[in-house]
């Protein structure tokens, strides 16, 4: 294959999946959203982004906040410290599991598990990054019955995800 062809071919793949960026000056960060998501807002984060299609009435969603951290905040207790705040947040809060990733080139943690909110029993995927004495969180929401269908967005989101220096 032609080598000055390949970057042109990834450039046309990676248009067909993604979106428009969008940047935050504010909190240091861009992220490229899946097509044809659109942004939204929604109380308590500084981004939100909706599938095109809602199902019983819920709208498949990615989120971005992004708070503060004290000096000593590890990635590891920043994990117990999280999972904490969701037993709390979420009725029957359920981790289904969790792994090491990477996010914006630094090193961070993905954490999948269920909950109830209102009416809704829902699948999330979690992911952040400690950063600047910031700690930025990417979570996908998607009805339970439906968590296959957020992997390949939230996939495509955080791969996307770039914290300014």
């Amino acid at each position: 294959m032609n080598s000055k062809l390949l970057p042109a071919l990834l450039a046309a793949l990676l248009t067909s999946v993604a979106g428009a960026e969008y940047v935050n000056k504010e909190y240091g960060f861009s992220a490229t959203p899946p097509k044809g998501w659109k942004q939204v807002d929604a109380p308590g984060v500084v981004v939100a982004f909706t599938a095109p299609n809602a199902v019983a009435g819920f709208a498949t969603n990615i989120n971005v906040v992004v708070q503060p951290t004290s000096a000593d905040m590890s990635l590891q207790k920043y994990t117990v410290v999280a999972q904490a705040a969701l037993k709390q947040a979420l009725t029957d809060y359920k981790l289904l599991g969790s792994r090491d990733i990477t996010l914006s080139g630094k090193p961070g943690k993905e954490l999948m598990f269920s909950g109830r909110q209102g009416q809704y029993t829902l699948y999330f995927i979690q992911n952040f990054v400690l950063s600047g004495g910031k700690v930025y969180g990417l979570t996908g929401t998607t009805l339970l019955k439906d968590k296959a269908v957020l992997a390949a967005p939230m996939a495509t989101f955080a791969g996307g995800f770039r914290i300014k220096p």
